[in-house]
């Protein structure tokens, strides 16, 4: 027997917009280093999972067992400080 659980978290209700960090492993140019600046990123059909003053922890997809049993995909935790 499937136990039925209700999906207990929000989805995103607009985009969420916000800056996330470059990095390079190579060697860059002078001209290169100055031209670097943090990636602009939207993040739109996300779940909330989890929110803080200081974050929040999203996911984009999951799965649900027949027990009831919840797993994510797709996690990302952005510090508000970035959006």
């Amino acid at each position: 027997m499937q136990k039925k659980n209700k999906f207990p978290y929000k989805k995103l209700k607009k985009p969420l917009k916000w800056f996330d960090c470059i990095s390079q492993t190579g060697w860059l140019s002078i001209a290169q280093m100055e031209k670097s600046t943090p990636a602009k990123v939207t993040t739109g059909e996300f779940w909330i999972y989890k929110e803080t003053k200081d974050w929040v922890t999203l996911f984009g997809t999951y799965s649900q067992d027949s027990d009831g049993t919840i797993e994510f995909g797709e996690v990302i935790t952005i510090p508000k400080k970035w959006i």
